[in-house]
């Protein structure tokens, strides 16, 4: 078959690119013109989010014929059961019966599901493909998801690159704990903490906290220096003004209402307290280059790009950035037909780039509206 000219190739438009669920429900409309000449399947298919395994990781796909042209189409999606009506198609009001489909009544909703709308034809070619975010930000999906992810505690991974920018993340936060943190700090959404990843004394006090009951409780026992306690990051149980300074590792994008556990990471700080936070870019090079706002991990509920980090959540809640720092660039740029990708953080994945990647960790410092990963230090003002 050849390939179909700009003017009639199959196009999908997505009028959401992210929909959270409310009772597991929500709905969006899309955009959808077929062309003439051939019958052509709409596939509606939704996994969780990172890694793509079937069926484990399936919850389920639709095949519909919406017929030929172009038409304005409502999506329902109805995900407090894992059924056949979970995805529902209507035209023009009228629901279009899928013809055949697949689902997984075992699949357990994560914190995202990944929704791809797929145009294909009767040889299973796929001619046109949009992405959507489906978000779950209901306490006992995350409170589950958190909880599974715990059973592996730590990570030593083989290939480099994310040991290349744990280790550099680890100095330069190093270089600010010893400048900007004095009397007692607090570590919100701790996991093993990462003060205990130095083999120095630090001239602050610590008190960390996690969900994790059995974690706290061994790492009390490893850590004794530390005062180890069992709480919500986003609700910290203190007195106002009871810290003088505040770290958030890789905490803000897991929180369904991130503006709410700033302004408590505000509340326990005294006043000129500081806080260091860090947290994934939303409009990293990659992003940009698809056009999308893809997460990095499957539990990050909500990304923030520099300007909205630092120019008005921050403070928004209270904090005055001081140093804004960001890590890694993504310049070895791989493309498929459908998506753009870091080839270093992909095939490319191997000791033989460690060089490059420890120049491309650099490089963000000098472009960090497009850098992987943030760093700010900000004052309670």
């Amino acid at each position: 078959m050849s390939k179909p000219s700009r003017s009639d190739a199959p196009r999908i438009s997505l009028s959401d690119r992210a929909l959270t669920l409310a009772d597991g429900r929500a709905q969006t409309t899309i955009d959808l013109a077929l062309p003439g000449g051939e019958d052509l399947i709409l596939a509606i298919d939704i996994y969780g989010f990172q890694p793509q395994t079937h069926p484990e990781n399936h919850l389920g796909w639709w095949h519909f014929n919406p017929g030929q042209g172009t038409a304005a189409l409502r999506v329902k999606f109805d995900l407090s059961r894992i059924d056949g009506r979970s995805v529902r198609l209507f035209k023009n009001g009228i629901e279009i019966a899928p013809p055949n489909g697949w689902i997984n009544p075992a699949y357990a909703l994560k914190p995202l599901q990944d929704c791809t709308f797929v145009v294909i034809n009767s040889r299973n070619e796929i001619l046109a493909r949009a992405r959507m975010l489906i978000k779950v930000a209901e306490p006992d999906v995350l409170a589950d998801f958190v909880r599974e992810q715990n059973k592996a505690d730590g990570w030593a991974p083989e290939l480099p690159f994310l040991d290349l920018l744990h280790r550099y993340k680890l100095r330069i936060l190093g270089r600010y704990f010893s400048r900007y943190f004095r009397g007692k700090v607090l570590d919100v959404g701790c996991g093993l903490s990462l003060f205990t990843a130095y083999d120095r004394d630090f001239p602050f006090k610590v008190v960390a906290g996690d969900l994790s009951f059995d974690r706290i409780r061994r790492r009390k026992t490893e850590c004794p220096g530390i005062t180890w306690l069992v709480f919500d990051a986003a609700l910290p149980p203190f007195l106002d003004q009871s810290f003088d300074g505040v770290f958030a590792g890789e905490i803000l994008e897991h929180l369904p209402h991130p503006e709410d556990a700033l302004n408590e990471w505000n509340r326990v700080q005294k006043k000129g307290g500081i806080l260091i936070i860090t947290t994934p870019n939303r409009r990293r090079r990659v992003n940009i280059l698809n056009k999308e706002d893809w997460p990095i991990s499957p539990d990050h509920i909500r990304e923030f790009s520099f300007a909205e980090l630092n120019g008005s959540l921050l403070p928004g809640a209270g904090f005055k950035p001081l140093k804004k720092k960001a890590v890694y660039l993504e310049i070895w740029i791989k493309s498929t037909r459908w998506l753009k990708e870091d080839h270093l953080q992909r095939e490319g994945n191997k000791k033989s780039n460690r060089r490059l990647m420890q120049v491309l960790l650099r490089l963000g410092y000098w472009l960090p509206r497009k850098a992987l990963d943030l760093i700010t230090v900000a004052r309670k003002v």
